[in-house]
């Protein structure tokens, strides 16, 4: 149950993270840097620890199919932005490799790859493990909108209700394809195409 405990301890540091990030943007900060890093630290710790790197959430196996299928997606995805978009090709360009490298790869490192895979120590079943990941993920969305509406009441939490759930379904599906896929690539291009598309139509 080590590696349990460690992604529960890693989930508190994320979220303090989190609440950091949500602070510096409420006073006109820039604050990438702190996710960067963020994600940087867990690929050092897994380095250091000499675990294999599915450790967060990539394997070679299945690899060609995948890559196939993710950039398929990214590749469609980003094609719906351009023919039905409301924004400039350059415009949608940029927005398109935030979307991709600063939330979609590091958001599956962070929570499917390393979160994810330290939960299963719990060894209670995959499911349990999803189900426990997916509150943790949902909970993640909260402290930046909090912020940003200056709203930190259970009234604000219950009202975002809708978008948790969503959050919630949306991690179960990711860990359920990285766990049979064996890889967070494809979770990755979902997760890329949804934040892409919703935010360029």
């Amino acid at each position: 149950r080590t590696y349990f405990l460690i992604a529960v301890i890693y989930w508190v540091m994320f979220m303090a993270a989190l609440l950091l990030m949500s602070v510096l943007s409420t006073k006109g900060i820039k604050n990438d840097f702190i996710q960067w890093g963020f994600t940087a630290i867990t690929i050092l710790f897994v380095a250091v620890k000499r675990q294999k790197f599915d450790n967060v959430g990539f394997t070679t196996e299945k690899l060609k199919t995948n890559l196939i299928i993710s950039c398929s997606v990214i590749v469609v995805s980003f094609l719906l932005g351009v023919a039905f978009g409301k924004y400039s090709l350059s415009t949608l360009f940029k927005r398109s490799l935030r979307q991709l490298f600063y939330t979609a790869v590091q958001e599956e490192i962070i929570c499917r790859g390393f979160l994810q895979n330290y939960l299963m120590g719990l060894k209670r079943g995959k499911y349990v493990s999803f189900l426990i990941g997916g509150v943790m993920f949902s909970l993640a969305h909260l402290p930046y909108k909090m912020f940003m509406h200056n709203d930190f009441s259970l009234n604000y939490a219950l009202g975002d209700l809708p978008h948790l759930t969503l959050c919630f379904v949306f991690h179960l599906a990711a860990s359920f394809i990285t766990y049979k896929r064996k890889d967070i690539t494809i979770p990755i291009a979902i997760h890329y195409a949804l934040n892409y598309v919703t935010k360029a139509l």
